[in-house]
C-alpha cells in the first residue's frame, strides 16, 4: 500500500498568486506582467516589515481561503483516490480548517490534513513533516511525498530512506539538486513517472 503526502501551498493551491493579489492590493503595488519571485519570502518585492505586515493581512483575508488549484482536482483524485491521501502544510494551526475548506471547495478529496514544517508560529510549535508522516504510517506501507521546499523533501527522505520524494519546481528552488529527490517540472511528471504509481499499476 502507498500512503501519499502532499504539501498544499504552492503545490496543490496557488499560494503565490493569491498572496501577490493580497499584498499588491494592501500596499498598492504595481507588479510587472508575469512577475515571479526567486525568494521564498518575497524579499525582492517587500521589506521585512512589509513581509510580516502583509502576511498578517493575508491570513485574515479571503485571499487565504480562495486559492485556485495548481493541478486539476479531478485528475488528482483519479490518480491517488485508491490510496490514503494526507495534506501537510506549514501554516498556523488555527488557519487549518479554512485551508481544508479551500481544498474541498475546489474539489480535492483527502483523508486528513495536518500542520507541519520548519516555520514555527508563535505559540504554535509544529512537528516536522517527517514527524507527521511517522504518526500516520502503518507497517509495510510505502511513502510518496510531494513538496516545493527542499528542506521538507530532505527531512522526509532522510526519515524514510525508501520513500519516493518529489520536489515541485518553483523559481526559488531551481538551484537545489539531490540524487534521491526527484524534480517535477509539472504535475504530469508525477502522474506519469512515479515509480510507486507505476509499480501499483503493474502489480495490482
Amino acid at each position: 500500500m502507498i500512503r501519499c503526502f502532499f504539501d498544499v501551498d504552492g503545490v496543490l493551491l496557488d499560494f503565490e498568486g493569491s498572496y501577490l493579489k493580497a499584498v499588491s492590493h494592501y500596499f498598492n503595488l504595481e507588479l510587472p506582467k508575469g512577475y515571479q519571485t526567486n525568494s521564498w519570502f518575497f524579499k525582492d518585492l517587500l521589506t521585512e516589515e512589509q513581509m510580516h505586515e502583509g502576511w498578517r493581512y493575508f491570513l485574515k483575508s479571503q485571499h487565504f481561503e480562495q486559492m485556485e488549484p495548481l493541478v486539476n482536482p479531478a485528475q488528482f483524485n483519479n490518480t491517488f483516490g485508491a490510496y490514503p491521501v494526507h495534506f501537510v502544510t506549514n501554516i498556523p494551526p488555527d488557519c487549518l480548517e479554512r485551508r481544508c475548506g479551500n481544498l474541498r471547495n475546489v474539489g480535492f478529496q483527502f483523508a486528513s490534513a495536518h500542520c507541519g514544517g520548519f516555520i514555527v508560529y508563535q505559540g504554535h510549535p509544529s512537528p516536522t513533516k517527517a514527524e507527521v508522516i511517522t504518526e500516520l504510517m502503518e507497517e509495510g506501507e510505502a511513502v510518496l511525498f510531494v513538496d516545493d521546499h527542499p528542506d521538507n523533501c530532505l527531512n522526509v527522505r532522510e526519515a524514510f530512506p525508501e520513500s519516493e520524494v518529489w520536489l515541485m519546481s518553483r523559481p526559488f528552488n531551481h538551484e537545489f539538486e539531490h540524487p534521491e529527490v526527484i524534480r517535477a517540472q509539472t504535475w504530469e511528471d508525477v502522474f506519469t513517472q512515479s515509480r510507486l504509481l507505476q509499480t501499483t499499476v503493474l502489480h495490482p
